[in-house]
């Protein structure tokens, strides 16, 4: 399986995993505008479609602003293949990462998307396998997706979940953030005035974390009303998360209604007595 990796021309930033915390993920060191009012220079994240906010910033002075624009003379200097340039940015990891399955992808967010279109913050971690990526297996992957205007800043915490039926040893890891999803995809360019913010990103684990398939059975799963987590110990509390990291709920019991919240796909964190933190996913109809 082959990982998803954003091949930009203008290529990545390497850094290190060791303290499991992007590097310059507060946005607060100074960046170079390289083209004006599109690309940006950042330490830590490196080049990309993106600029350096300041006033507005969740924490400290500085945020990433990801916009999606129309800009001809620019597609043109760079060759990119449309005149529309969705904001787009990416750090990688070429490092060994210990516990990756334990790994929260945490961010603060603000957008205001354009209708038709939405912004994406994604992470993959994998196995590069040999030199070339067509043999690389994308073992886990955390990702928000955000519509609409969200009208001031929000934070998510994003389980890393495990990709079913994959084996190997987690020794890269990319972040990648772009205002218009198609653009991560390749699928289209995105919608011209849409837009992300971002603040304080980072990847944040435990040790205590510990695979779900071997430590808690969840069921029914589907439901349309209770889930009963069965678990190898004692349950203390349950959480509930969206798909774009929000907290939806969260229960001190082992049986936890959800029939009030929307159908969809949720994420769950489940902490057992002794401090061991099991994750997986639910699906409400």
């Amino acid at each position: 399986m082959k990982k998803l990796v954003l091949s930009l021309f203008l290529g990545a930033s390497m850094a290190s995993l060791n303290a499991q915390i992007i590097t310059n993920g507060d946005f607060e060191q100074p960046a170079t505008p390289l083209l004006p009012g599109v690309a940006t220079d950042c330490p830590g994240w490196g080049l990309g479609f993106y600029t350096m906010e300041t006033g507005n910033a969740y924490q400290g002075t500085q945020s990433a602003k990801l916009t999606t624009i129309v800009d001809p003379a620019t597609a043109a200097a760079i060759q990119w293949p449309t005149d529309t340039l969705a904001g787009i940015m990416q750090q990688e990891y070429t490092s060994s990462i210990a516990n990756a399955g334990s790994l929260t992808l945490d961010f603060a967010f603000n957008h205001n998307v354009a209708a038709g279109d939405s912004a994406i913050v994604i992470c993959q971690i994998a196995d590069t396998m040999g030199a070339g990526p067509n043999d690389d297996v994308l073992l886990y992957q955390a990702y928000g997706v955000y519509v609409g205007n969200s009208n001031g800043w929000q934070t998510a915490s994003i389980p890393m979940m495990p990709i079913p039926g994959t084996m190997g040893s987690a020794n890269y890891a990319i972040v990648l953030a772009s205002s218009s999803i198609g653009a991560a995809f390749g699928t289209n360019p995105g919608t011209p005035n849409s837009t992300l913010w971002l603040d304080n990103v980072a990847l944040n684990g435990g040790a205590n974390v510990i695979e779900v398939a071997a430590a808690v059975n969840v069921y029914p799963n589907p439901t349309a009303g209770s889930l009963t987590f069965d678990a190898s110990e004692a349950i203390a509390s349950v959480e509930i998360y969206g798909m774009d990291g929000k907290l939806a709920l969260e229960a001190s019991a082992a049986n936890v209604d959800i029939s009030n919240l929307p159908n969809g796909i949720y994420h769950y964190s489940v902490m057992t007595v002794t401090g061991k933190i099991l994750k997986g996913k639910v699906s409400k109809i």
